[in-house]
């Protein structure tokens, strides 16, 4: 049996991020065969998810370079890989990648620009 396919990414969390690696790049290894939120949490790093369904877009991040799977996502639209937004609670890498976490207002204001429903989360 073959061992699963695994990628770097790195994780760029914003400054002002309530998390308590702020202002910091990680570098995590991912499995092809879990997310990418999947993966952070058990290397210690606590991203904000909700749904985990890739549907209420509170995991919102930015890709900046790299390619992610988005097929399990409820609800993610091609506005939202055009402009560079992943959900990392059911984006897979399909190679190494960088992300820039915590983007969840970001995404929120992409959606209302592109007259998209927001989705639905339990935070703020």
């Amino acid at each position: 049996m073959t061992a699963p396919t695994t990628w770097d990414v790195e994780l760029r969390v914003p400054a002002d991020a309530e998390l308590d690696a702020a202002g910091e790049s990680r570098t995590i290894e991912v499995r092809e065969d879990e997310s990418i939120l999947e993966a952070a949490r058990s290397a210690g790093i606590w991203l904000s998810a909700d749904c985990q369904q890739g549907w209420c877009i509170t995991c919102g991040a930015t890709l900046i370079s790299g390619e992610v799977d988005h097929s399990r996502a409820k609800r993610y639209y091609p506005e939202d890989e055009a402009a560079g937004f992943v959900l990392t609670c059911v984006a897979r890498p399909r190679s190494d990648c960088v992300i820039k976490v915590e983007q969840y207002g970001e995404l929120l204001q992409h959606r209302a620009d592109n007259d998209r429903p927001p989705g639905r989360s339990k935070l703020g």
